[in-house]
């Protein structure tokens, strides 16, 4: 309602407007008003303000132009336009020797080549925008500090990730105010989770538990949810005592360290619930389900193994994973080409510098989008643009796809790790002659825990069709080959080229391990192969 009332205000004004710099700047408010509601038309008076700005040779209005309509294309995901047009506007910031635009542009362009997993190219345009900061004397840039160490993060490099996080901790610690505090904890998050990785575990917790205390009494629940849900998996980590780090003493218990990763766990899955956080709700499940394995409770264990495999096909879930990635990206655009713009407002106000500085860091766009590199020549950039876009659509496809594989063969191979431990508690029982009411129940778990791995009819189908985009070809090669093969025997064939065991296939099956090995045996027979031949071998030369 406000935003059109003030739209409303703002076309008044304009039909009166003078071909000025007066009137492009109308039309860049009216542009930013539509970009909450409808992203085509705040693109046409982006559009507007580019071709008025050219026409009165105005700069500055044709670099706030450029940035008008990068950011709309970033919203529709045409980020090979979204790209052309902050290049351009980097040109011309450039042109007018101003390090904050060329810094902001140069980190929107990392943004962008981000989003399609470009990491080199991201780092190398995050990198510049360092440099023309330093150059320039702006040394409140933690965010970009942050951009940087994230990209560090995603090359593996957790050395250089870590430094470069230490380095925004340093910088929001010296020029932070209240108000920026939940950034603060944020980066203690993210030193957290390098610590992790480097499986420097006490330094991980003290870095969690103080992002935890900053995010409670500041009400980011959210975050909050992080953070403990972290912690939990901290606790678990030094009750498997998985730390290269000394342990302090005070958690030298394995028993405590379970009990505070109970604790942590059950409050981020409380919280996950809350605000409907899936990939937490994920993390939380994996985590019960090892922890409760751990605590020697399997029926629980299993519970949370189910939960976990039910969340994770929720996540991959294709259509969710398109809502998941729009959201998070007009959010971040919304963040990154804002903030130009903002800029803008804030020296026409004669603001003073160090809150121009402040507001000149830009946030990273982290998910979904495509592409391409600029070609001179505008028909071959056209070209170049739809061929990039679609094989980095079939690439994005197919590590999903492969993800999924590998979340359903490791699915499969936890159920079947805990098939057995259940199955050696449950034989303690009947050697000790529990009650007969808990024999029975523990009985009904063991074959509820079987019935889990067996795969029935449409779950084959849907699990060939996902093994297809993976192995494209390969079933058809298959079939090709030997078109006499039995549906039991293709799916061997299919198992054993995931790299099953023989008792991971005879659980999913639903039949015994000896009549797993006769049908590979008959199988090799069938395919006259040699009787040295291993099947395993063979699946691969196909």
């Amino acid at each position: 309602m406000f935003a059109q009332a003030n739209a409303d205000s703002l076309l008044r004004v304009l039909k009166t407007a003078k071909e000025d710099s007066n009137k492009a700047n109308l039309l860049t408010e009216l542009s930013a008003v539509y970009f909450q509601t409808d992203v085509e038309k705040s693109k046409d008076y982006g559009w507007q303000v580019l071709q008025l700005s050219t026409k009165l040779n105005w700069d500055r209005g044709m670099l706030r132009g450029h940035n008008l309509i990068a950011r709309c294309n970033a919203m529709q995901n045409n980020l090979p336009e979204a790209l052309k047009h902050f290049q351009d506007a980097l040109v011309i910031a450039r042109k007018m020797k101003n390090p904050l635009f060329e810094g902001m542009l140069l980190s929107a362009m990392s943004a962008v080549y981000a989003t399609n997993n470009d990491y080199d190219k991201a780092l190398e345009n995050a990198l510049q925008a360092k440099k023309v900061y330093e150059a320039a004397g702006i040394n409140d840039k933690s965010s970009l500090m942050i951009n940087i160490g994230y990209l560090y993060i995603r090359q593996n490099k957790l050395k250089e990730a870590l430094m470069y996080y230490e380095e925004a901790l340093r910088i929001e610690k010296q020029y932070g105010t209240p108000a920026t505090r939940g950034e603060l904890a944020n980066i203690y998050l993210n030193i957290g989770g390098v610590y992790v990785r480097q499986k420097d575990l006490a330094k991980a917790l003290e870095s969690y538990l103080t992002a935890a205390a900053m995010l409670k009494e500041l009400h980011h629940d959210s975050h909050l949810t992080y953070a403990y849900t972290n912690l939990g998996e901290v606790y678990l980590r030094m009750a498997k005592r998985e730390s290269t780090t000394p342990i302090p003493d005070s958690l030298s218990s394995k028993d405590l360290c379970m009990q505070r990763s109970l604790q942590y766990l059950q409050m981020g899955e409380v919280m996950s619930k809350q605000h409907d956080l899936i990939d937490a709700r994920s993390e939380v499940a994996t985590n019960m389900a090892q922890l409760y394995r751990l605590m020697g409770d399997y029926d629980k264990s299993f519970v949370y193994l189910e939960r976990y495999a039910k969340l994770k096909d929720t996540i991959y879930n294709a259509e969710k994973e398109k809502d998941f990635a729009r959201i998070e990206a007009q959010f971040y655009v919304r963040r990154q080409t804002d903030s130009l713009n903002y800029l803008n407002k804030l020296k026409d106000k004669e603001i003073t510098q160090r809150k121009v500085e402040r507001n000149s860091a830009i946030a990273l766009v982290l998910l979904a989008g495509i592409i391409s590199l600029l070609l001179i020549n505008r028909q071959k950039l056209k070209h170049k643009q739809k061929t990039d876009m679609a094989e980095a659509e079939a690439r994005r496809r197919e590590e999903l796809a492969s993800q999924q594989l590998a979340d359903f063969t490791r699915s499969i191979q936890e159920k079947n790790d805990l098939l057995e431990q259940f199955s050696a508690e449950l034989e303690k029982y009947r050697v000790q002659q529990p009650d007969a009411n808990e024999q029975a129940e523990k009985e009904n778990s063991l074959q509820l825990l079987q019935r889990s791995v067996i795969l029935n009819d449409e779950q084959w189908a849907g699990f060939q069709a996902l093994f297809n985009k993976v192995h494209t070809g390969y079933i058809s090669r298959v079939k090709d080959k030997f078109p006499d093969l039995t549906t039991a025997e293709l799916r061997s064939i299919l198992l054993t080229k995931l790299g099953l065991s023989n008792k991971e296939m005879a659980a999913m099956l639903g039949v015994s391990l000896e009549a797993v090995r006769v049908s590979k045996h008959r199988l090799l027979k069938k395919i006259h192969l040699p009787e040295d031949t291993k099947l395993e071998d063979w699946v691969n030369t196909i």
